[in-house]
């Protein structure tokens, strides 16, 4: 049903994409600063992050990390990035929303600056995980942003090679889809030349991201709008999934509104994108989370918006070059919403986070760098008492420590231990109930993106 045409639109009902999931209710959330897993002392091993998306005005929520796993959020958080989120807007997918490089945290704004997203730069103490913004232009008596080139910044990916540190920001856009049986479609699919790829340099020394070129754009949205984009280990390859036409909360998918994410593949040389392959499948929408492997033969992606003819591809295997799918799996079942992806620290395992059942799945990386299942059942599933739909970002940290947000309405961090077979134990006292975002709704706080560092 995909169709060339650039100029299609779409008359919809309704109005920003995914509010209907209100109807899922609100986790009730008290105040609870420690939720009796405080930190064993005030040396931090380490420091996590994620942000509030809010549309009045986004913020990056930071938190020490203490040796057992357990977190407090720091004094001083949230810091204020000077930019708008874009919560108001419901529940949207992507990954890599904030990126650690070096010694500074990019986070995207997703909402208007004031009609293209932007950027903030934070310098980071990596003594006490305090944020400091760079300005982005010192010229001004301001305190700047980067201006994204774009229409909600949703991804970002660096890659430092040749002296040269090279950030791609991805700019979705929107997200529209249909919801229910029979279909009613939510946001507009509309051509523009702002769901694009935007190109920086970043400059170490300073913090100031200086715009390039726009690398790459997607002017039809029959596909949707990127939502995570990565760079491979060497920075010589370009990968970006987009979120298609999806249709959910009903029986099944139905092909005629339907239409598929895409996963491109890019070469990179001397700042500049070739395409060399591209990746979709009737059936298969809201491409979302994906990692590379180690030695880039293969991308592992995410989707969470199946048709029962295909509920087998929660997890895609893709060539590094191609694109070509070369496997396939399920995770939790069809419509658990398979959507973010993680590959362990010793590289042996891929976690993917299934937002709709709240639910963690587990798949062996062979030698070969495909994937297989060892565990039955190889998902886990986490937190009592929490609605569908709230699982997402995750980061790991040394220790065997994964955590895992409750980013639409629980507003917590999961912190599991990992086994050495892949499984895991959630700890005692989890989730984390972060302490700035009592009170809130999920059109107020809805966090993207999860990130962090060691001492």
């Amino acid at each position: 049903m995909r169709t060339n045409q650039g100029t299609t639109r779409y008359t919809f009902i309704g109005g920003g994409a995914l509010m209907a999931l209100a109807a899922l209710g609100i986790a009730g959330c008290g105040r609870d600063a420690d939720n009796g897993v405080g930190p064993d002392s005030d040396a931090y091993a380490g420091f996590v992050y994620t942000s509030t998306n809010n549309t009045a005005g986004n913020a990056v929520i930071a938190m020490g990390r203490s040796r057992d796993g357990s977190l407090v959020e720091l004094p001083g958080s949230p810091y204020a990035t000077g930019g708008n989120g874009d919560a108001a807007e419901g529940d949207f997918d992507t990954q890599w929303a904030l990126r650690m490089v070096g010694n500074y945290l990019l986070v995207v704004n997703a909402g208007g600056n004031p009609t293209n997203g932007s950027i903030t730069v934070f310098r980071v103490n990596r003594t006490n995980g305090s944020l400091s913004r760079v300005d982005q232009n010192p010229a001004t008596a301001a305190m700047d942003n980067m201006d994204s080139r774009g229409i909600r910044a949703a991804s970002i990916a660096a890659s430092t090679t040749g002296g040269t540190t090279q950030v791609i920001v991805a700019n979705q856009h929107s997200n529209p889809n249909f919801q229910m049986s029979p279909p009613q479609a939510h946001g507009t699919v509309e051509s523009s030349a702002l769901r694009n790829l935007a190109a920086f340099t970043f400059d170490a020394s300073s913090g100031v991201l200086q715009f390039t070129r726009i690398a790459a754009t997607y002017v039809n949205g029959d596909n949707g709008g990127p939502t995570t984009v990565e760079f491979n280990a060497t920075g010589t390859k370009l990968a970006v999934s987009t979120w298609g036409v999806p249709h959910f909360m009903a029986p099944d998918a139905d092909l005629r509104v339907q239409k598929p994410g895409r996963l491109y593949v890019y070469n990179v040389a001397g700042g500049m994108l070739s395409q060399t392959g591209m990746y979709e499948e009737v059936g298969v929408s809201g491409n979302i989370g994906f990692s590379w492997s180690a030695n880039s033969q293969y991308i592992y992606l995410s989707n969470f918006n199946l048709h029962s003819s295909k509920e087998s591809n929660s997890v895609t295997v893709h060539d590094g070059t191609t694109a070509a799918k070369v496997q396939n799996f399920a995770t939790a079942g069809r419509n658990d919403e398979g959507c973010w992806t993680w590959i362990s620290l010793d590289g042996r395992k891929l976690y993917v986070a299934s937002f709709g059942e709240n639910v963690v799945s587990v798949f062996d990386i062979g030698a070969d760098n495909r994937l297989s299942v060892s565990l039955s059942p190889n998902f886990f599933g986490r937190r009592g008492n929490i609605p569908p739909g709230d699982t997402k970002d995750m980061y790991e940290a040394p220790g065997g420590h994964l955590y895992v947000l409750g980013a639409y309405q629980s507003h917590t961090v999961t912190v599991f231990s990992r086994a050495a077979n892949g499984a895991l134990t959630e700890r005692a006292g989890s989730p984390y109930r972060v302490p700035s975002s009592v009170g809130q709704t999920k059109e107020q706080h809805a966090y993207l993106g999860l990130t962090g560092f060691e001492r």
